[in-house]
């Protein structure tokens, strides 16, 4: 009898020995690709927002020399280090060693994801403030979203006014020209703010909720590989809601100062500005983008209005062009080097005397990064 249970054991341990095996070959293999979609999203993030250096002063650029850079980028790399590490031990079939090596990524993903979700609840909520206000405070035609609200609105003089039929020559005009498109889009400004306001307050509300994770464990529990896998999530869904947010004060900006991107049309890439002295619009400075100027008419990349790259966008403030970038997952700064520098177009630079971007004298960072 004893012979027939050993015999019927061993039968059974074999069996449960491939399985327990096979199943932490799949762990590893589940977790392989978990992480390598997590990396994938985080590189323009880390990219856009490298963070600050060992003294603490913040980096304004991805291609910092080695040692100083963005303490962000420096935390993406060991995660991929490590990740690389695991890759090893998992194509060696150590199936163990390899699914250790993707749980201490993931560690290490989680802390840093929430991280860059505070950091983009802080830049969405400026930069959703910083629309609503005047980018202009000495433009008397720039206006903030509640002057837009009262002035133009339903039963406002101003549109009274523009809806008031007059008899040319006799009859002259009793508002500026350049208000006008206020009356026509001061609806779609008014919606951006609402929906750029319910996004951001939607990533408040899931970010917390991925904090709240550990409440929810009983004291002898530990997080485990699915929960934090869940935390993960949340901090994305808390990114990309920001990303929205940020969409949405970019769309302000475009609607409120429409007429701000026409140097670009211009072969001396002067602004042009109301004067109100004389009536009349003249031409103001010539306009730098990144600390460069030339005849942007013939630069390739300048494309109508939806395609317009964040590199070559006046009307969006220059501190908050790597977060409308950033809004559609793109990498700012190599934007601008591909297509503002034309790193990558020799012969047209050297024509159009476009210098490199090492060679540009460097300002003061930004308060984006």
């Amino acid at each position: 009898m004893k012979k027939i249970i050993l015999f019927v054991s061993i039968l059974i341990w074999v069996p449960i020995s491939e399985v327990a095996s096979q199943t932490v070959s799949y762990k590893a293999y589940n977790k392989r690709i978990e992480l390598i979609t997590y990396l994938r999203e985080l590189e323009p993030m880390v990219k856009n927002y490298p963070g600050n250096d060992t003294e603490g002063k913040p980096v304004t650029t991805m291609y910092a020399e080695e040692g100083k850079e963005g303490h962000r980028i420096k935390r993406y790399e060991e995660i991929k280090r490590i990740y690389q590490e695991a890759l090893q031990y998992y194509f060696e079939a150590n199936y163990v060693a390899s699914y250790r090596r993707f749980l201490e990524a993931q560690i290490a993903i989680e802390k840093l994801t929430e991280e860059l979700s505070q950091h983009y609840v802080i830049r969405t909520e400026e930069m959703m403030k910083v629309a609503m206000e005047r980018k202009n405070p000495n433009d008397p035609l720039d206006k903030t979203i509640v002057d837009i609200s009262i002035e133009y609105g339903r039963n406002s003089r101003n549109l009274k006014e523009m809806k008031t039929d007059r008899e040319a020559p006799y009859l002259r005009r009793m508002y500026e020209p350049k208000e006008f498109h206020y009356v026509v889009n001061k609806y779609g400004i008014e919606k951006n703010v609402e929906t750029g306001y319910k996004f951001l307050g939607m990533a408040k509300k899931v970010r917390i909720e991925a904090l709240s994770v550990e409440k929810h464990l009983e004291k002898h529990q530990t997080m485990n590989p699915e929960k934090r896998k869940f935390r993960i999530d949340k901090y994305f869904g808390a990114i990309n809601l920001c990303r929205d947010a940020k969409a949405n004060a970019a769309n302000i900006f475009k609607l409120k100062y429409p007429y701000d991107n026409y140097f670009l049309q211009k072969s001396d890439a002067k602004q042009e500005k109301w004067n109100d002295l004389d009536d009349n619009v003249v031409e103001g400075e010539i306009v730098k983008l990144e600390g460069v100027t030339y005849d942007f008419t013939k630069n390739p990349y300048i494309k109508h209005d939806k395609r317009l790259q964040a590199s070559f966008d006046e009307r969006i403030p220059a501190d908050f062009r790597v977060d409308y970038a950033d809004s559609k997952s793109r990498v700012y700064e190599k934007d601008t080097d591909a297509q503002l520098f034309l790193r990558y177009d020799k012969p047209r630079r050297e024509e159009l005397g476009v210098p490199k971007r090492s060679e540009v004298k460097k300002e003061e960072p930004p308060k984006t990064q």
